[in-house]
């Protein structure tokens, strides 16, 4: 057994119009923007062990908050 994963994705989008043909996107995106830990499972290995039931790891997917700012003209 292991905890469940908690993410959550946002995104911002601003269109800008100059004229019939120019437009404007600005973007503001963030991953796991709530920054929630990710807990690999516990030991279970034995159950005599001074380890049993700790978590001593996270796993190798576990990503941190990451944010981008992009642009995009169409013409």
């Amino acid at each position: 057994r292991a905890d469940g994963f908690n993410n959550l994705d946002a995104s911002i989008l601003k269109n800008f119009k100059f004229s019939e043909t120019v437009r404007m996107q600005l973007r503001f995106e963030t991953f796991n923007t709530l920054n929630h830990p990710v807990f690999d499972v516990p030991a279970v290995t034995s159950a005599t062990s001074s380890s049993f039931g700790y978590i001593t790891s996270t796993p190798s997917t576990a990503q941190p908050r990451q944010v981008q700012l992009g642009g995009r003209i169409y013409f």
